[in-house]
């Protein structure tokens, strides 16, 4: 097996047929044949994912005028297709039985910079999208234009750092006590302080929006996001938590393999989840495609607040 201090993804986690995955005697073996399903499972979701997220790509980045949220959503879009990229590929070298060597480094390094950045950027929105309703005013008015771009980026170059600093020490440059604290680090920061955030803000702006007497015009991008939200914690942050209990020690059957296979159907789910949301209508589902994504991302009340606040400064000119 890989050393402790390297997480496995699912595509590359057994080196054999019936290694015992959880290296201590007395475990029961993974089934050989319960790996090859999940593997397909994940090839299969991952295919359908890449299809989806590919079309949102699109939409949004040529198709779609963008507004704060959207900018948030493009980029998700580019971390879920570059994760499942990264595992398609890995799920065929270890079906076809290939010999990575030291590709293995590298797309582990990729899983989980997209997986972070993510993360990370669901966080951004959860939070954006709750201030946005506490204090609307403020957002309308001192809200920096570009400030959704700004915060991307900055999201992206810190998963980058973490990540390539990860790669360099369990791969590169091989420190193994300080690599796993590393590791442990990074993951605890996942679920102990992202993946709370993400829950309290979210759960916050459900409560202000549902249980207030004043009455939000919330569209359906408010719908989206909560539902991007609570897959993702209920889908992807499994696959943190598991690989934090792995580095602990506490290893369990098909681990992390399991929150691998979770975190593709998290990102296979989501353009699904933008399409349904717009096309839905009158109990039904109708509308084209791209139809759907407009109604989804722009039938908002965001973007009628924006068209409403440049209306009133015109008017007051």
């Amino acid at each position: 097996m890989t050393p402790l201090t390297t997480p496995i993804p699912p595509t590359t986690a057994i080196q054999a047929p019936g290694t015992n995955q959880s290296g201590a005697v007395g475990q029961p073996e993974p089934s050989y044949t319960v790996l090859k399903f999940m593997e397909s499972f994940c090839l299969l979701s991952a295919a359908c994912g890449m299809v989806g997220n590919g079309l949102v790509l699109w939409y949004l980045g040529f198709c779609i005028r963008r507004n704060r949220f959207t900018v948030y959503i493009l980029n998700l879009a580019a971390t879920d297709f570059g994760y499942l990229l990264c595992i398609a590929v890995e799920t065929v070298q270890y079906l076809m039985q290939f010999n990575v060597g030291v590709q293995f480094g590298i797309f582990l390094f990729l899983d989980l910079f997209m997986y972070g950045t993510g993360l990370y950027l669901l966080t951004a929105i959860s939070i954006e999208r709750c201030l946005s309703v506490l204090s609307p005013i403020w957002c309308r008015t001192h809200r920096p234009k570009h400030l959704s771009a700004v915060v991307s980026g900055l999201l992206w170059a810190l998963s980058l750092l973490l990540n390539t600093l990860g790669y360099v020490l369990c791969t590169v440059h091989p420190s193994p006590r300080v690599c796993q604290r590393l590791l442990i680090a990074s993951r605890a920061f996942d679920f102990l302080i992202c993946a709370p955030l993400m829950l309290l803000f979210s759960f916050t702006l459900f409560l202000r929006v549902k249980c207030s007497s004043q009455t939000f015009q919330t569209g359906r991008l408010f719908t989206v996001i909560m539902l991007t939200i609570l897959l993702f914690l209920i889908f992807a942050v499994p696959l943190s938590v598991l690989i934090f209990l792995d580095l602990l020690g506490h290893k369990f059957l098909y681990s992390p393999e399991i929150g691998f296979v979770l975190s593709c159907v998290n990102s296979t789910l989501n353009p699904i989840i933008y399409f349904l949301v717009g096309s839905y209508r009158d109990r039904k589902f109708r509308l084209t495609l791209r139809q759907a994504f407009q109604r989804a991302f722009q039938d908002s009340a965001d973007d009628r607040d924006e068209r409403e606040t440049r209306d009133t400064i015109t008017m007051s000119s």
